[in-house]
């Protein structure tokens, strides 16, 4: 360990030294030392190549993991320590060479070469030719130097920031409550006694929050069923249009008809009001109105709930921002003169342009939120709005979220980006699964995902009494229909699509 460094530019060897700890003490003539150095970090790497490879799947799931993070963080730092030694060793060490002579002066010898000490010899000329002298670094290498600590400092900074951040974004997310950017607090809600086994097909509840300061409640005024079966390498997309009215219920302890007479936007706006009474069997009593909610929507399409996932959407604004924008496509002008929207103000009304666009995220959510204005396409044509076209341009906006999270270069933006997740989303998946969830990504995010909205004419019957309340009426028959070829006619389970009976149990099972 007390080899003396003979690298004539310190400065190259510091570079080596960055690139990998080591490199530069073997280019200086320390192979001892630069074995040292290099040998912690090449067994930290082929211990991660060997666990990639045998056991991917238990490390693509660690990367969820408080306490994985944390030890992330703190290899993280004894790295930045190990790299900073390396540099500053070979970089800013008095190097070895010959002394400059000044023109006609002797070289250095005798009795002067040996008080100078051992190896001074080796300072002398050869053949009588004066060399330059590294014995004084030269402001410039000296600065390279400096740069390269720099640099790794910032690099290693930006890495625990990143892992810091995760952190605490998978606690927000996975946290389960309401989503910070609607006034929540995140704190964990009730968990679901189901557990997914990562085979069986899983079933989520996608609600979209308004939660504009204008208004004393959050309406669900996006709610949106996304299905995934791994086994077949599917997934289906179902919207259910904010205006459906007689919503099944599990039992007919609140209803006699077991139907809820109002729309489906505001059930968890009443549910959570009056919690004994709405869901006397959940423990948390916060978890009432997206419980009544999950399994409202399952009764409706024959299917078991079996997590949800709320998106603030003025967060949902931030986070494409964050993500660069959006590319949209309009077949024409979409217009509405009355358009506000949460992140819309103080403006009133917005035109988008026909084509194909990267939108920022107030007008991406304006694409996804305009329902009561019109299409206006090339030749003429006006397509009034309504609540059914706006469901199959948020559909549409989430395949593009994902054609941007595909395409994206996260390294500069990654740690807004997190932050927009953290403040936007929230969801009842437990944590210590995620690494599971994240393989169906690939399915969710395709382009061709099936994609269904059960609007009119073939799933509901306008209103009868649109002045009164306008309430959108179900077509059971033609939602069985298509829940059987959505989702397999043994799967449909509930009173309302799943079995022929008129109304539900009179109590809750």
């Amino acid at each position: 360990m007390q080899e003396q460094s003979r690298a004539r530019f310190p400065a190259l060897g510091a570079v080596l030294s960055f690139l990998f700890p080591g490199l530069g003490q073997l280019y200086s003539g320390q192979p001892t030392i630069a074995a040292v150095l290099a040998t912690p970090i090449l067994v930290i790497g082929a211990g991660g190549l060997a666990a990639y490879l045998f056991i991917g799947d238990r490390v693509h799931s660690a990367l969820f993991n408080s306490q994985f993070l944390t030890t992330l963080l703190a290899l993280d730092l004894a790295l930045l320590m190990w790299r900073l030694f390396a540099i500053a060793h070979v970089g800013l060490a008095r190097p070895i060479g010959p002394v400059v002579t000044s023109a006609g002066a002797a070289p250095v010898t005798g009795a002067l070469s040996s008080a100078a000490g051992p190896g001074a010899a080796a300072l002398a000329p050869i053949g009588g030719l004066p060399r330059p002298s590294y014995l004084h670094r030269r402001p410039w290498e000296i600065a390279a130097v400096v740069l390269l600590i720099i640099v790794t400092v910032v690099m290693h900074a930006w890495a625990g920031i990143v892992l810091s951040r995760l952190d605490r974004t998978l606690h927000d997310v996975f946290a389960g409550g309401a989503p910070i950017a609607s006034g929540g607090s995140n704190q964990p809600l009730n968990q679901p006694n189901y557990h997914w086994d990562g085979k069986a097909r899983i079933n989520f509840l996608l609600v979209g929050i308004d939660s504009d300061p204008s208004r004393t409640e959050a309406l669900t005024d996006t709610i949106l069923v996304v299905s995934v079966d791994p086994v077949r390498h599917t997934a289906v997309m179902v919207s259910i249009p904010r205006d459906t009215g007689f919503m099944p219920l599990p039992d007919r302890r609140i209803f006699g008809t077991g139907l809820y007479p109002d729309k489906v936007n505001s059930l968890t706006t009443v549910a959570s009001q009056n919690t004994k009474v709405w869901c006397p069997d959940l423990p948390a009593s916060a978890a009432c109105g997206i419980r009544t909610l999950q399994r409202s929507v399952g009764l409706y399409l024959g299917i078991e709930i079996n997590y949800y996932a709320t998106v603030n959407l003025r967060g949902f604004s931030e986070l494409i921002d964050a993500l660069g924008g959006l590319r949209l496509c309009l077949d024409g002008t979409l217009a509405d003169t009355t358009y506000t929207g949460p992140t819309w103000r103080p403006r009133v009304g917005i035109t988008l342009e026909p084509g194909c666009s990267v939108y920022d995220g107030p007008h991406a959510l304006a694409f996804a939120r305009i329902r009561k204005g019109t299409l206006t396409m090339p030749n003429g044509t006006v397509v009034e709005q309504n609540d059914f076209k706006r469901a199959e341009r948020q559909q549409e906006l989430l395949v593009a979220l994902g054609d941007q999270i595909a395409s994206s270069n996260w390294v500069l933006g990654l740690p807004g980006i997190l932050n927009a997740i953290a403040e936007t989303v929230s969801t009842d998946f437990p944590r210590g699964d995620a690494g599971n969830l994240t393989s169906l990504l690939p399915l969710v995010l395709q382009r061709n995902i099936t994609r269904v909205v059960l609007g009119y004419p073939g799933y509901v019957d306008l209103p009868t009494n649109p002045t009164v309340n306008y309430l959108l009426i179900p077509r059971r028959a033609a939602i069985r229909a298509e829940a059987k070829k959505l989702f397999g006619a043994r799967g449909l389970k509930g009173w309302y699509v799943g079995s022929p009976d008129p109304y539900p149990p009179a109590s809750a099972p």
